[in-house]
């Protein structure tokens, strides 16, 4: 079976993992670890383009940098959880993608267009207040996902 895992920055992806390392068995999944990384927009990149924003679009450039960074080592340490539960290195895939429509769209297209049978994702605590107004990922996905498993952690 094959089991994508949505993984962000936060502190709660290494949970997420442990909790499947703990719950799937690695006889039974090949796992991806896939995480969606935010992109300068090119209109935003032509706006901050302008000289009085030049600087700025310079420091964006470099977050978005150090977000890719920081995805590639809680990746690696995510990998390393599964490896120690027992689960075969040939089983574990690592993708990485810059946002082309939305977190969750883009976690759902993958899961569609790589015909995953499960798909896992953190829920982090939102205040009702935001969750209304910004919604969330994995609300999100809950709300769109069909005919595929789907562990909420």
């Amino acid at each position: 079976m094959k089991m994508l895992i949505a993984i962000d920055d936060s502190e709660y992806a290494t949970k997420v993992v442990n909790y499947v390392a703990s719950a799937a068995s690695p006889a039974f999944f090949n796992i991806t670890l896939f995480a969606v990384l935010p992109t300068i927009s090119p209109s935003l990149e032509k706006e901050f383009g302008l000289p009085h924003f030049s600087e700025k679009l310079v420091e964006l450039k470099w977050m978005v940098g150090e977000k890719k960074k920081l995805a590639k080592e809680i990746m690696e340490k995510c990998r390393t959880i599964l490896l120690d539960a027992g689960f075969p290195d040939d089983k574990i895939e690592l993708k990485i993608q810059d946002k082309e429509v939305g977190i969750a769209r883009d976690i759902i297209a993958e899961v569609r267009k790589e015909n995953y049978d499960t798909l896992v994702v953190g829920r982090r605590g939102l205040s009702a207040t935001a969750a209304f107004v910004f919604g969330s990922v994995s609300n999100k996905i809950v709300q769109t996902i069909k005919n595929r498993t789907l562990w909420i952690v």
